[in-house]
């Protein structure tokens, strides 16, 4: 059984003011790609969240949404490069960044906080993500969204990576 909510579609264009009610979410100057995820996947962990950004935001009484990429990646219950996932997962988190910014430390990777990254939903074979040049909701293809996400990321010297995590 899926855990990506059913109405994933309905976000679709969508600016992320959609789905938050804080002023983070009527900020267009912010990265929205953990922000989106979270409020779609329900995660709200400890750390900056949407609601603990701005004291009058504490106040309301709606839950937040974690707001970083590297904190989804570290609470994934499982990490790889997207090349060792298994077909047989269909859904998951897709993240990308640069593979200076993931390291193994004990059997795990572990990722950093280089603002180069970026995580989406893989589902029903399209990668559900925000993007910031547009503020909205997009859905890629696997593909699309690696080709995007190479040409953007890549400088000279740089390998951008690309990693799958299990959901939470």
């Amino acid at each position: 059984m899926s855990q990506v909510p059913t109405d994933i579609d309905n976000n679709l264009n969508q600016h992320i003011s959609y789905l938050c009610s804080f002023s983070l979410g009527q900020n267009n100057g912010q990265n929205h790609c953990a922000h989106f995820v979270s409020h779609v996947m329900g995660y709200e962990f400890a750390g900056p969240t949407c609601k603990n950004f701005t004291w009058d935001d504490k106040q309301k009484a709606e839950a937040g949404a974690t707001i970083r990429v590297d904190d989804i990646f570290k609470r994934s219950q499982q990490t790889g490069l997207l090349e060792d996932k298994s077909a047989a997962m269909t859904e998951c988190l897709i993240f990308v960044t640069l593979a200076s910014n993931v390291s193994k430390v004990g059997g795990s990777l572990v990722m950093g906080n280089h603002p180069r990254k970026h995580i989406g939903i893989l589902s029903h074979g399209k990668v559900w993500n925000y993007s910031n040049t547009g503020n909205k909701v997009v859905a890629d293809t696997l593909e699309a969204f690696k080709v995007k996400f190479t040409n953007a990321y890549r400088t000279t010297g740089t390998t951008v990576e690309f990693y799958y995590g299990k959901f939470i």
